[in-house]
């Protein structure tokens, strides 16, 4: 008795450490970090790579062998070591659905589609969702960096309120300097937004978004640096009668009214043009912020992070069919024949330089605040002496689900079904840490591709410079080193700016 005592719980054991070998996590580029556009799950792998399989093998023979020479000691063995199977299985998916990766963060809970920024477009009918993803993505890292340096949130006053600055110097860590910020996910999870920019009484209305920020950064002293993982909630505010303003230098915060650099001051006026800046009258302003969620831990890129999402339901936006139909009379030229051939284009080439650890083949197919994004994750490979392989990786199938079209961009989100090999390997010895080198992993993404929306004619599926023709070939800044065209914000073609996972994706 006692024997078969050993081997039921070795039998169990086994069972529960292959059952947790085999789920295999992904890591891919832009859907590895565990992020909604970012992202994905990146660097999350499976602790056991093609291990797996040797272990179920070894389980089996111990089994077949006790129920061929032992029957009635491996009969009883099986059936249960196939309800702890069965029981280890069941808790782990329930651990997985309350469980939160350092870089995932506790799940969203939705009630019908997010909130619309097109909201905005009553009082502003130059409001661009691509500027304004694009300015508090900035404003959100540079907050961030700001508060682990003197004077670095004081520089920010003309969009961060006094308010909103105090809680930004309270959140974990403090004191310490700030760096690396990405966001992951920003999600929309309020607007308010007025039909008229003044009341009856002529007094200023105000419009009001609330956004949902999943983001990661490293902070400490030098030679001291840990990973943080947070969530927080931002609600900004902006007269309603301001209108967007053209797309600028990117890196730039300056006095909303003027343009001029903004110097800090005790009354918050700008030394040029004389105004009180930080009210929200000429631009967005943070209200408030709310640290909902913080982990500390470097990126996991050996960890065990599951797939999630692949067969939900696409989420397609109401009026998908219309805005296409209104993109494609204006622009016959563009088809989804050709878009196709740039999805498959930025496919190739990110995947190729994802696991080269180098991002200068698709650096001319991803926006800069993309390409800051995937620097991040790649640089955390090289450190950490890792290579997430790709292999045999192909599209399966692609639909437009969401157009957006304004003054300055055509905005164009697809889901993207794909599979391939994905596993991390040491980059000295080659040893499989995560993945499976044998398995294909299917996953979907949602992809937004984003052009200037003065260019016409059909996307290209060609290693060209759009606007010289010659081989492609740029700078980090994004420029062609032929002719020095700047081609990643879309001046000339689609690029990718955004990727976000299916689990979190909502419109």
């Amino acid at each position: 008795m006692k024997r078969a005592t050993k081997w039921l719980l070795a039998g169990g054991a086994l069972a529960a450490i292959t059952l947790l070998f085999l789920d295999v996590a992904d890591a891919r580029p832009g859907g590895g970090q565990g992020y909604s556009g970012g992202g994905g799950h990146g660097g999350g792998s499976s602790g056991g790579g093609d291990g797996g399989g040797e272990l179920l093998y070894i389980i089996f023979r111990i089994l077949l062998e006790l129920i061929i020479y032992k029957p009635e000691i491996g009969i009883p063995v099986t059936i249960v070591v196939i309800g702890i199977a069965i029981f280890v299985y069941l808790h782990a998916q329930h651990q997985k659905r309350g469980l939160t990766d350092w870089d995932s963060g506790p799940p969203s809970v939705y009630k019908g589609p997010p909130p619309k920024l097109d909201k905005l477009k009553r009082t502003d009918e130059d409001f661009s969702t691509v500027l304004f993803d694009d300015f508090v993505y900035r404003l959100f890292a540079a907050a961030h960096e700001g508060r682990g340096r003197e004077g670095g949130l004081e520089a920010l006053a003309p969009y961060i309120s006094q308010s909103a600055r105090g809680t930004l110097k309270l959140v974990e860590p403090t004191g310490v300097p700030v760096a690396g910020v990405i966001v992951g996910a920003m999600r929309v999870t309020g607007v308010n937004a007025p039909k008229n920019s003044h009341n009856n009484e002529g007094v200023l209305n105000y419009s009001h978004v609330t956004l949902q920020f999943e983001a990661c950064f490293t902070a400490g002293q030098p030679g001291n640096e840990r990973g943080f993982f947070v969530v927080e909630s931002w609600t900004l505010s902006r007269g309603a009668d301001v209108l967007t303003k053209p797309p600028g230098k990117a890196q730039e915060f300056p006095c909303p009214n003027c343009g001029a650099p903004f110097e800090q001051s005790a009354d918050q006026k700008c030394s040029y043009c004389d105004e009180v800046v930080d009210n929200g009258k000429f631009d967005w302003i943070v209200k408030s912020v709310n640290r909902t969620h913080t982990a500390m831990g470097g990126p996991l890129l050996t960890g065990t992070v599951p797939e999630r999402g692949t067969d939900l339901e696409t989420y397609m936006d109401s009026d998908v069919g219309h805005q296409w139909g209104v993109l494609s009379a204006e622009d016959p030229a563009l088809t989804q024949d050709s878009i196709q051939a740039r999805i498959f284009l930025i496919f190739e080439q990110l995947n190729k330089s994802w696991q080269e650890l180098d991002l200068a083949e698709a650096r001319p197919y991803v926006s800069d605040g993309m390409f800051d994004y995937l620097q991040y994750w790649v640089t955390a490979y090289k450190q950490q002496g890792l290579r997430n392989k790709l292999d045999d990786m192909k599209i399966t199938q692609w639909t437009v689900c969401k157009v957006i079209s304004d003054k300055y961009y055509d905005a164009i989100t697809c889901r993207v079904w794909a599979k391939g090999k994905d596993y991390t390997v040491n980059d000295k010895t080659g040893k499989v840490v995560g993945g499976s080198k044998s398995m294909n992993r299917p996953y979907t993404e949602y992809w937004t591709l984003i052009r200037n929306a003065e260019t016409r004619g059909e996307a290209s599926g060609k290693k060209e410079c759009p606007a010289c023709g010659a081989d492609m070939k740029i700078n980090m800044a994004g420029s062609c080193e032929y002719c020095g065209a700047h081609l990643t914000s879309g001046e000339f073609d689609f690029v990718l700016s955004k990727i976000e996972q299916d689990d979190s994706y909502r419109g």
